[in-house]
């Protein structure tokens, strides 16, 4: 009898002390609570300045940094088409973000995390959460497309996968660099043709024949990858060699091109033709000199 009356004593003094413990801490957060209240009715009274919250309001990379090559400026439009795909993609997922101009060949403005992690300096280089590194645009979008899916961006129709905006870059160097004319002798000139013909037949795969394409719709991964590249190529490659037309076999990339390039998002984005010009000129080794007309 003795060892029951003992353990119930012991259990109601254990609920007590839980209970004065719960009491005080509950105090606590609404003294807390009363406290940042006053603070911030203090803050309006002296007339400062309440900065809203203007992030999105889904998961999101936390201190999401995007280094870009010297020349790439936040909020201004930039000739490198990795570059332009990124920025692109970032504004239509609303990530807020800071951005590090560097130059690498020069050892400029780099800082130790992209010494560590990028021996090779390739950019875009992107750094978020705790210490996750991305190097290039195509990995950076695939990596915040798989963990962060809201809002949701389409990857493109079926067989958007074999194609690669990479591919009409390196064509479009491989072309501008060619010294035969553009012709079937040029054996680059019919790879960019071959590259041209495959999309149009996957726009009317996706799109159908009437050529409403883009309307009352957003950018898809494939588009943000492919437009800048072919904005690049249709607009400077006759500065570089005369004679550049899209073909007469392709009239339904034409019909999108027009519609991409008329888009709200790219046209943020889209390049002048001189900072274009004078992002190939190194890599072609060429000097173009430009009519006073042109931007």
């Amino acid at each position: 009898q003795s060892v029951i009356s003992s353990g119930s004593t012991q259990s109601t003094g254990s609920s007590v002390l839980t209970r004065l413990v719960f009491e005080l801490v509950v105090e606590f957060l609404n003294m807390r609570l009363g406290y940042n209240r006053r603070a911030a009715n203090r803050a309006a009274g002296r007339g400062a300045k309440v900065i809203p919250n203007t992030g999105p309001k889904y998961p999101h990379p936390r201190n999401l940094t995007l280094v870009f090559k010297e020349g790439a400026v936040e909020g201004e439009a930039c000739a490198d088409p990795f570059t332009v795909e990124l920025q692109m993609y970032l504004e239509l997922k609303g990530f807020p973000h800071k951005v590090h101009i560097v130059d690498p060949e020069k050892g400029k403005n780099l800082p130790e995390w992209f010494r560590k992690n990028n021996w090779d300096g390739i950019l875009p280089m992107t750094k978020y959460d705790k210490e996750q590194y991305k190097l290039g645009s195509a990995e950076t979008m695939m990596s915040l497309e798989k963990k962060f899916r809201v809002p949701l961006l389409s990857n493109g129709g079926m067989g958007a996968g074999r194609f690669r905006g990479k591919t009409v870059k390196n064509l479009t160097l491989s072309l501008l660099k060619s010294v035969r004319p553009y012709d079937d002798t040029n054996p680059d000139w019919l790879d960019l043709i071959q590259e041209f013909k495959e999309i149009d037949e996957y726009l009317v795969q996706c799109h159908g024949k009437e050529g409403d394409y883009l309307k009352s719709k957003k950018f898809s991964l494939w588009d943000i990858r492919m437009v800048p590249a072919l904005y690049n190529l249709v607009t400077v490659a006759n500065y570089f060699k005369p004679g550049f037309a899209l073909p007469d076999e392709v009239p339904h990339l034409r019909s999108y091109l027009n519609h991409a390039f008329d888009d709200p998002v790219f046209k943020k984005f889209c390049p002048s033709i001189r900072k274009i010009v004078r992002y190939y000129e190194p890599k072609l080794n060429m000097r173009v000199v430009l009519p006073d007309d042109v931007v």
